[in-house]
């Protein structure tokens, strides 16, 4: 590896944090009280995909520009009309967006995190919002050097503009920047502006925005967090 490398900066939906996990645990008591007898793992991919939809609407200025926890409820009432035997209240909306902010992390992770950040300046770059990750890292008992939230930036990934301007934020040169992901996609994205990339085996099945999944073009490809950490020589 080429040790100019200074800083990382991490997908956490789905790369860090399990949101699969976390919906699906809120879900299931609800269909069971409510014999709504949905398909739970559905459910939970249909909010997510419908998720991404409506972000892309807002990167295309076609939505006005907004957190991502406004985008988790919005996507969340659509998704929820296509269940009616759930019969969501509003409540039970705002509960469901909530979980956003109580996920777990992989149990790899965190001893990983510690080593890389004795070399490194390790960041968040994502989509989700600023108080997502931050009380979700509290709830996992995690610490980020910094978070990069889109909803403050001037773009949202996948747009290469965010991870130059991601960059630009931590005063370094694009090539002194490496990504870290379970998505192909993001890893690619952030290639176009001149980053680094490492690609972390995915622990979800996400059938939907990364569907690129050959990582042989990457600069690191790690079977887990572990295998980073060790690969970096941390």
């Amino acid at each position: 590896m080429d040790h100019n490398i200074k800083a990382l900066t991490f997908d956490v939906g789905g790369t860090v944090f399990d949101w699969q996990t976390a919906i699906q645990a809120k879900v299931r008591p609800l269909n069971d009280a409510r014999n709504a007898e949905i398909d739970v793992p559905q459910f939970a991919l249909d909010w997510r995909r419908r998720f991404f939809q409506l972000l892309a609407e807002v990167r295309a200025q076609k939505r006005e520009w907004c957190s991502a926890d406004v985008i988790q409820l919005a996507s969340l009432k659509e998704v929820s009309a296509q269940y009616p035997s759930l019969k969501l209240t509003s409540t039970d909306l705002t509960e469901l967006v909530n979980v956003w902010h109580a996920m777990d992390v992989w149990d790899d992770f965190p001893p990983a995190l510690e080593r890389l950040r004795t070399k490194y300046r390790v960041i968040v770059l994502t989509v989700m919002s600023f108080s997502i990750v931050l009380d979700s890292s509290r709830h996992a008992g995690i610490t980020w050097d910094g978070i990069l939230s889109g909803e403050f930036m001037q773009h949202y990934k996948p747009d290469t503009e965010a991870y130059r301007e991601a960059a630009e934020r931590l005063r370094l040169r694009p090539t002194e920047v490496m990504m870290v992901a379970a998505h192909p996609g993001d890893l690619r994205a952030s290639m176009q502006a001149g980053f680094r990339t490492a690609y972390v085996q995915p622990k979800l099945n996400e059938p939907f925005g990364f569907d690129d999944n050959d990582p042989n073009d990457f600069d690191i490809q790690a079977d887990d967090f572990t295998d980073l950490a060790d690969q970096l020589r941390t």
